[in-house]
């Protein structure tokens, strides 16, 4: 026998215990050493390793544990290792992570490659945001294990993805900021490469939005394209609505900013001229915020 193979043969690996956070505790030290069972449980005595490598306490730093915590039952000093309980994530495993990204898309997943590197336990995450590129060949996707709450262990496949899909089209060029109508769209099924994009998969979702720029006729529309109309333009008139008590005063201010319901924008008193600040609830009609009251035009009191 070899000096090479004997020594590997009397040198033996420590057995490390698992640890699942952040920080190695004193709750974990007395798991692992009895010795050790009147350590405070969340004392933390060490940050946690990263997947894949070891954290030792060798016998002086746990006789220095014990001194600092004065345990009156002197412990065995025996080495004590910790550290995650780490594997290659399989297959089925990775399939299952894209198909939960890929949720209501009807997806079909192959996997032809992916990272070797053990990973800890935890829940895998492939984000759109991690895909390489779109296309009908295999693509790369990077994404990651979540453990010990938030932090990520990185891994990727090499993939095939595709999806089949409602998709909301254009029936014929839609001009920035025309009012999407019926008669402007159709419902066609897609089947062909994952897109990062969030498309429309319904017809109501998509009539009455405005579009944010043109949309050629056959063009599928995406979350990106359109947006809500909104409930007060620059320029109009608004009732406006003031609160105090059981008092109720009400006018008509011109909006200077436009916006939704709940924005809070600026109106201004058409007849004095001053400018206040309040919160769109609804159609043409905003609510004066506290200290916006400046002198309303119309005044009128209710009970």
């Amino acid at each position: 026998m070899t000096l090479t193979l004997l020594l590997a043969f009397l040198v033996q690996p420590l057995a490390c215990h698992a640890i699942h956070s952040d920080w190695i505790s004193g709750r974990d030290l007395a798991q692992a050493n009895p010795a050790f069972s009147t350590l405070p449980a969340d004392l933390q005595l060490s940050p946690a390793p990263l997947p894949g490598q070891q954290r030792v306490f060798r016998a002086g730093e746990l006789r220095r544990i014990a001194v600092a915590n004065h345990l009156t039952v002197a412990p065995a000093y025996t080495e004590t290792c910790f550290a995650w309980p780490v594997k290659i994530p399989d297959r089925a495993t990775l399939v299952t992570a894209i198909g939960k990204t890929l949720a209501g898309r009807n997806p079909h997943v192959e996997i032809l490659e992916q990272s070797l590197m053990p990973a800890p336990e935890g829940e895998v995450v492939f984000p759109l945001s991690g895909m390489s590129g779109i296309s009908s060949h295999p693509i790369i996707w990077r994404g990651y294990v979540l453990y010990a709450g938030t932090r990520r262990f990185p891994i990727w496949a090499r993939v095939r993805a595709t999806v089949t899909e409602p998709r909301v089209v254009a029936t014929n060029l839609i001009r920035t900021g025309d009012i999407l109508k019926r008669s402007d769209l159709r419902l066609e099924t897609y089947q062909g490469p994952v897109d990062r994009d969030a498309f429309l998969s319904d017809l109501p979702s998509a009539v009455g939005m405005i579009a944010r720029r043109d949309l050629p006729a056959g063009s599928p529309i995406s979350d990106s394209m359109i947006a809500k109309p909104r409930d007060v333009e620059r320029g109009d008139l608004v009732s406006v609505t003031v609160q105090s008590g059981a008092a109720v005063v009400e006018a008509q201010g011109l909006a200077e900013q436009s916006g939704r319901r709940g924005d809070i924008i600026t109106v201004r008193n058409p007849r004095t001229g001053k400018i206040f600040h309040a919160r769109i609830q609804d159609k043409g009609s905003v609510i004066v915020v506290p200290g916006g009251f400046f002198g309303l035009v119309g005044e009128g009191k209710k009970s």
